[in-house]
């Protein structure tokens, strides 16, 4: 075994054990659930840059005060974002969402798509000034809308295909409202699905294609390992090599991920608070 897989092994197997601990210990099922999106927003917040920040229960809201339903986990510029605004993140500044799941089933993959098109309902787009308007088409600058991921620790189901299919490609435009001229480069939308006993699910909206990945153990019997069928063939996964998978990805959604730099947390302001007086030169009264 190489370093990165003892590195990731050593990543799940904390992982596993705060989940059972969770699971074991909190008899409320929506502390199990609190807990666990705990577990993995601790990993996460290990694995990326500061810049990234990683907030665990809140809400993403727009300019025009819509507000998306609450999210397992956000993660969003931490350099920009200004901290008195706590567990409510504008959507100029949220690079993703991620809803987390003990264990997933048809319903609750649904459930999960759900809180996810509410955040592809919002307006993703800045309210720009004049300047940053010129300079947005001169330069051509382009932003993104929030991705979203599913990450669970558990399925129901003994094969690949059914999970996958809980999962259908139309969703990335679930609640999203199209605009009538579509700009020169295209809005990207994407799902990232992460199963610890399946593997991955990834899709974007610019092509309509599909990835998918069972994370199959090249590495023999496992401890950990689980059975799942492929094909109506039966596979040994290893949930290492999964969660690996799903943390590669989400760093490949926010190295690829633009925000607008013109973005200015004033456009959330009330009418009220914009209202100034100018106080002339006391001094040369």
């Amino acid at each position: 075994m190489n370093f990165l897989d003892h590195y990731f092994s050593s990543i799940y197997t904390k992982l596993e054990a705060d989940a059972l601990l969770y699971n074991r210990k909190l008899p409320h099922a929506g502390l199990v659930g609190s807990e666990n999106e705990t577990a993995i927003a601790s990993v996460l917040r290990d694995f990326l840059p500061v810049r990234y920040g990683v907030e665990v229960n809140g809400l993403v809201i727009d300019k025009h005060g819509k507000v998306s339903k609450q999210c397992d986990i956000i993660i969003y510029n931490a350099e920009l974002f200004p901290t008195y605004f706590r567990k409510v993140f504008p959507v100029e500044l949220t690079y993703g969402v991620i809803e987390v799941k003990t264990s997933i089933s048809k319903q609750e993959a649904d459930l999960a798509l759900q809180n996810l098109e509410s955040l592809n309902s919002l307006d993703f787009r800045p309210l720009l000034t004049p300047y940053w308007e010129t300079r947005t088409k001169e330069n051509e600058i382009h932003h993104d809308p929030p991705f979203s991921a599913v990450f669970t620790y558990r399925t129901n189901t003994d094969t690949f295909e059914t999970f996958a299919k809980w999962f259908p490609w139309e969703f990335l435009f679930r609640g999203v409202e199209l605009r009538d001229k579509a700009p020169k480069y295209p809005e990207i939308r994407t799902l990232t699905v992460g199963a610890l006993d399946q593997g991955l699910i990834k899709m974007e909206s610019t092509n309509g294609y599909v990835t998918r990945f069972a994370a199959i153990s090249d590495r023999g019997p496992l401890e950990r390992g689980f059975n799942t069928k492929v094909k109506g063939q039966e596979i040994l996964i290893d949930p290492a090599k999964s969660l690996f998978l799903f943390l590669e990805q989400i760093w490949v959604n926010l190295s690829h991920h633009k925000l607008h730099p013109g973005f200015d947390i004033r456009s959330y302001m009330s009418k009220s608070m914009d209202v100034i007086i100018k106080v002339p030169d006391l001094d040369s009264e």
